[in-house]
């Protein structure tokens, strides 16, 4: 097991907890994503898992070290992309990686291949030599992934790592992932984006209020709603039922079956209906308490 994190808790000097109890695994060859909105707690169990946090409670286990007990033989084995990274201006992509690797201790020969291999994979190779002020957020961003996937650690953490990224960029930096993650890497990401989690990841951690509240393939999370199929419905004007969720002037109905969807759907009045499957987000609202406590 590449990662192993056990009811990690932290509370800040203000009081302010930022994790309550986050528990998972992930495997070696895949990649683990962390799911929720902003504040949940998914940047503070990085920093945990990258010993840059203390645990208030709980430990975590790095390749079988102990975050707690073996912080120097879990950074050899680590390489982390902060959120917030950011790349000089006056660096150019080149220098950033070369740069990077040599505080690693990597060797000319591996800094050339490594760093000529993944700046082509994150598709910077043309712009190598243009300092990082002439390039656009998307490609500087893309020039922290490249740094991490190039240090050949076998567990990298990336955190928001497609944020601000365009269509185009994020698919660059999923192939890259998924690509890593067959090699037999653990990779670890966190993301509010819901599509991002089902279409990327191969297990989803599901955190809400520093709490993991549900883990599994995204397969195995969408069979938890009891749901298969959502109605949305613009302008409505008579629905068969209560709306499960009220977004104002749009209104959104759950259905246990296609069949029992194009019934419903028979019979509203509105501007417009349409009607689809149900996914990784539906799965998140309902097990968080929105649609199964009942609430709009």
């Amino acid at each position: 097991m590449g990662v192993i994190a056990d009811s990690l808790a932290k509370k800040y000097p203000n009081g302010v907890w930022g994790a309550r109890d986050v528990s998972f695994e992930a495997k070696n060859g895949e990649i683990t994503v962390l799911l929720g909105p902003n504040g949940a707690g998914k940047t503070t169990t990085v920093g945990m898992l990258a010993t840059l946090l203390k645990p208030t409670k709980g430990d975590a286990r790095i390749l079988g070290y102990s975050t707690k007990k073996d912080v120097w033989k879990v950074r050899e084995n680590i390489a982390l992309c902060p959120q917030d990274i950011h790349v000089d201006s006056n660096w150019t992509p080149w220098n950033a990686i070369k740069g990077y690797l040599m505080i690693r201790g990597c060797s000319k020969e591996e800094i050339k291949e490594m760093g000529e291999r993944y700046l082509k994979h994150l598709d910077l190779w043309e712009v190598r030599d243009r300092p990082a002020i002439q390039l656009s957020g998307g490609q500087r961003k893309r020039i922290a992934v490249a740094m991490v996937l190039a240090s050949g650690a076998p567990v990298i953490f990336l955190d928001e790592p497609t944020s601000g990224l365009d269509v185009e960029a994020r698919y660059v930096v999923w192939k890259s992932l998924r690509e890593e993650a067959s090699k037999g890497k653990t990779i670890i990401l966190t993301t509010h984006d819901m599509k991002e989690a089902e279409i990327l990841g191969d297990y989803v951690v599901m955190i809400s209020k520093g709490i993991s509240v549900a883990t599994g393939t995204p397969e195995e999370l969408r069979a938890k709603i009891p749901y298969t199929h959502k109605i949305v419905v613009k302008g409505a004007k008579k629905l068969p039922r209560k709306e499960d969720i009220d977004l104002g002037d749009r209104k959104i109905i759950y259905a246990e079956s296609r069949e029992e969807g194009i019934e419903l759907v028979e019979k509203i009045d509105a501007a417009s209906v349409s009607i689809e499957e149900t996914s990784l987000e539906d799965t998140y609202l309902y097990i968080v308490g929105g649609v199964a406590n009942g609430k709009d």
